[in-house]
């Protein structure tokens, strides 16, 4: 891994700063995200209409579907943000994203539900769930990026988040409510487009009638390359924090610096002279 060839500045930031650098992340490298939101959402948000219409599962019972679906299915773009933060989207290969994926499905899986059950336990304290959203937020990126098992990637998020338990949770927060207002953006926008701009009515009802619709459930699919950007961010500002790796790159802009002036014929001083 070279630093140097990081596409995204490494340096420390506030949550606002990550939650801010999401989505301009995902533009940036939608030759990546789209492809890969096709090939996994797609079918996911199938399965949960299929559920619903087909099977007759109630929406509760669909919508718990989907946040446990949606949670998982931050993995590949997890792992495809991995690829993009050193080298160009079109050298990226949706095949090894998807293969890295499904070599650490076993332990993420295991991880995944050992920190939701934590989080649960948390919660029904309500003190407690700060602490434990914030701490187990990069559970995914420790197994997925550094091959962590599920109870070594818990102990990992556990000392990565040490010390920014804080903007964690800020982070966290931000990400339930993104999920919450990419149900509503959906519901409204497409609702809109179907009722109003086709005249076709409205087929499925509404969200706040039913307590469902597929215009909801697409919004709320379409929310999970940018949470997970998100999330992958905030991991990265914990390893440039514990790491220094805004420091080293610092010391290699040094080394590089007088390295040329060195092969240029440069006079021993110059810098200081000029300072």
């Amino acid at each position: 891994m070279n630093l140097r060839h990081a596409r995204v500045v490494l340096r420390p930031r506030d949550a606002m700063a990550v939650l801010d650098l999401a989505a301009p992340f995902c533009v940036r490298n939608w030759r990546v995200f789209a492809p890969l939101a096709a090939l996994t959402l797609l079918p996911l948000f199938a399965m949960c209409l299929v559920a619903r219409h087909a099977l007759g599962w109630s929406w509760p019972v669909v919508w718990l579907m989907a946040v446990g679906l949606g949670g998982l299915a931050h993995a590949p773009f997890t792992v495809a943000c991995g690829e993009v933060l050193f080298q160009a989207p079109g050298q990226v290969r949706l095949a090894r994203v998807v293969a890295r994926v499904a070599r650490r499905t076993l332990s993420l899986v295991v991880a995944h539900v050992v920190a939701l059950l934590i989080n649960v336990v948390a919660a029904a304290t309500v003190i407690l769930l700060p602490f434990s959203a914030g701490a187990l937020l990069v559970v995914h990126e420790a197994v997925l990026l550094e091959g962590a098992g599920p109870f070594q990637a818990i102990a990992r998020s556990v000392r990565a988040v040490r010390g920014q338990g804080a903007p964690a949770f800020g982070v966290s927060l931000a990400l339930v409510l993104l999920a919450l207002a990419g149900v509503c953006a959906g519901e409204i926008t497409l609702n809109t487009l179907i009722a109003t701009g086709l005249q076709l009515g409205e087929p499925f009802g509404t969200l706040w009638e039913r307590g469902g619709t597929p215009y909801a459930l697409a919004g709320y699919f379409l929310t999970v390359p940018l949470s997970a950007a998100a999330r992958f961010l905030k991991y990265i500002d914990l390893r440039t924090r514990k790491e220094g790796w805004d420091i080293q790159l610092r010391f290699t802009a040094v080394a590089l610096a007088a390295k040329a002036d060195g092969a240029s014929g440069a006079p021993a001083g110059r810098d200081e002279d000029a300072a």
